[in-house]
């Protein structure tokens, strides 16, 4: 007799710190400033909740080696990084280049959208 193949629900985990998915951020911020010792911002949430925050100074963290070793290999690698988002980039734009030109009448320019301002929205989760 084969057993029923329906697939299991998932439970909701519970609020209890021990026994839920927790999910930590850290954002490194770009040293700006003349005194070396760059912002750090760390967000802690579970359930999709939204984030506890705290700014604090980079020198107050102490990272672990598996943080430290991934930081090294991100740094090593971010130019081909760069590399890839300037293809990405480029194609992009011709793209849109080749749009705009099939779907722009030759004869008429269309008139460039101004914005007085620009929201920024940085997302943690």
């Amino acid at each position: 007799m084969k057993e029923n193949s329906a697939p299991k629900t998932l439970q909701p985990e519970p609020y209890d710190l021990d026994k839920c998915t927790i999910k930590l951020v850290i954002l490194l911020h770009p040293d700006d400033s003349a005194s070396d010792d760059a912002d750090c911002t760390i967000a802690v949430s579970t359930h999709d909740d939204l984030p506890l925050t705290k700014i604090v100074k980079r020198s107050q963290l102490d990272f672990p080696e598996p943080v430290i070793e991934l930081l090294a290999e991100l740094k090593a690698d971010l130019p081909q990084r760069e590399f890839h988002a300037r293809v990405k980039q480029s194609r992009t734009s011709q793209q849109k280049t080749t749009k705009s030109s099939k779907t722009l009448p030759k004869t008429k320019a269309q008139p460039t959208e101004s914005r007085s301002s620009t929201i920024k929205q940085a997302q943690l989760f």
